[in-house]
């Protein structure tokens, strides 16, 4: 029989440390250890011993040790009050206990990736449901295991305020420059100040709206202003890709959706076309429209982009529409559930999220329609985990005759957790599916 990894020396050694320098487990925290990571069971119910006695704020020594063990029955079950000793005559200080957990864990981290692999790959030969149910099984067993092996402990302010003068003695940028992507829309950049890595933003509307135009148009924007150095990741739940970049061929050219569709050309309109295509083609956009897409896919498809192009920024077109991990809890949770893990998924990638989102039907019983932070369908966990929130309201589309604003789309940043919540005023193009700034209007040819 093959023996799993694991290190008896590293085990008994941070046991000893923890016995003879009992405030030594606080060096330790960020590994969460458990009693389940260690391969000897012995160890692990001396170390669920001493973790009881450290989060009790009591004090861990060979006397309370033994205590909680003979408190829980246990203390014959691992050799008894000499065994406790026996460790602790062996160990001479505690100065390198997190060396000790640190391989402890690791070996842990080994033995479930052998096992689980062991597990899937038998599941695999006499599978008989779906693929796809399976392969999502094996993303998200491998998710879950990523994430118990991380660490994360704590950092002292003074190493983050070293971070924050090399950025502010950053000569790159000119005085008044924002720090993040910009979106191609000034006024919207003084609200939010560029997008920052790590944000998970949030555009909300009711349908027709033009958040897919305006998400598309931030994105290219950005890719485009950054010389194409930051790269695109979008996934279109909604629209195919070949609908998706036809709109963008529209939205860049200036040309028509209509005129596309029909073939039914301007002169000027090829010339353009051929520009925006030009354009475009140069820009590192990958698109994705896969409609049952999970958390876990977008995780595994961004890391990918990452790793080989680099990462600017991820649209995800849109959140009701995703595939939920655990499709028998309630709607709502399923939300947060996917909400909260594309905040994390931000964190991770250290690149901003722009995640589309339907507004509850409620907007359209008010006299004014213009939607608020309460109207985001289906959970209130989105306004929670998302660090900016806007939301699109076109006078025009409800009051068509009557509107003293044709044309114009108002953008309502109603949610910003690192600048000022306000409205800006752009200019919407439905015949080819784009926002403008009002100071650069330009009518191309009808």
């Amino acid at each position: 029989m093959i023996q799993l990894p694991h290190d008896e020396l590293a085990e008994k050694s941070l046991i000893g440390s923890l016995l003879v320098d009992g405030k030594a487990f606080d060096e330790i925290v960020d590994l969460n250890l458990k009693k389940s990571d260690f391969h000897n069971p012995r160890f692990g119910m001396v170390f669920d011993a001493i973790k009881e006695l450290s989060n009790t704020s009591r004090p861990v020594d060979y006397v309370t040790v033994c205590t909680v063990l003979q408190d829980q029955g246990k203390i014959e079950d691992i050799g008894g009050q000499k065994y406790i000793l026996d460790i602790i005559d062996e160990q001479i200080s505690s100065a390198n206990v997190y060396h000790y957990g640190k391989s402890v864990k690791d070996k842990s981290s080994l033995r479930k990736i052998i096992r689980e692999s062991q597990n899937l790959a038998q599941k695999g030969l006499t599978l008989t449901g779906s693929v796809e149910d399976y392969l999502s099984e094996v993303e998200a067993t491998f998710f879950k295991l990523t994430s118990d092996a991380k660490t994360s402990g704590m950092l002292d302010l003074k190493s983050c305020l070293k971070a924050n003068l090399r950025e502010l003695e950053d000569t790159s940028r000119v005085s008044g420059e924002i720090s993040g992507l910009p979106t191609g829309y000034g006024k919207l950049d003084q609200l939010l100040l560029g997008l920052q890595p790590g944000q998970l933003v949030v555009l909300a509307s009711r349908p027709a709206m033009g958040k897919t135009s305006l998400a598309m148009n931030m994105a290219i924007n950005a890719c485009d202003m950054t010389g194409g150095t930051l790269p695109v990741a979008v996934f279109s739940l909604e629209m195919m890709a070949n609908e998706l970049s036809m709109r963008l061929l529209s939205s860049e050219a200036k040309v028509d959706s209509k005129r596309l569709k029909t073939k039914n050309f301007l002169e000027t309109d090829l010339h353009a076309i051929g520009n925006a295509v030009r354009k475009l083609s140069s820009l590192p956009i990958f698109l994705n429209d896969a409609s049952n897409v999970t958390v876990y896919d977008i995780q595994s498809y961004c890391r990918k982009i990452k790793t080989e192009h680099g990462l600017g920024i991820v649209v995800i077109d849109y959140l009701q529409l995703m595939k939920p991990h655990n499709s028998n809890s309630p709607r709502e949770q399923q939300i947060a559930e996917m909400s909260r893990s594309l905040k994390n998924l931000a964190k991770e990638l250290e690149c901003p999220i722009l995640c589309l989102s339907q507004l509850n039907r409620s907007v359209e019983s008010r006299p004014n329609k213009r939607p608020m932070l309460s109207d985001l369908r289906e959970s209130g966990t989105i306004e929670q985990d998302a660090d900016i929130v806007m939301m699109i309201y076109r006078d025009e589309f409800y009051n068509p005759e009557t509107t003293k604003d044709p044309g114009i789309a108002e953008i309502l940043v109603v949610k910003n957790r690192s600048g000022e919540q306000g409205t800006v005023r752009l200019v919407f193009k439905g015949a080819y599916t784009s926002f403008l700034n009002p100071d650069f209007v330009h009518e191309p040819p009808r």
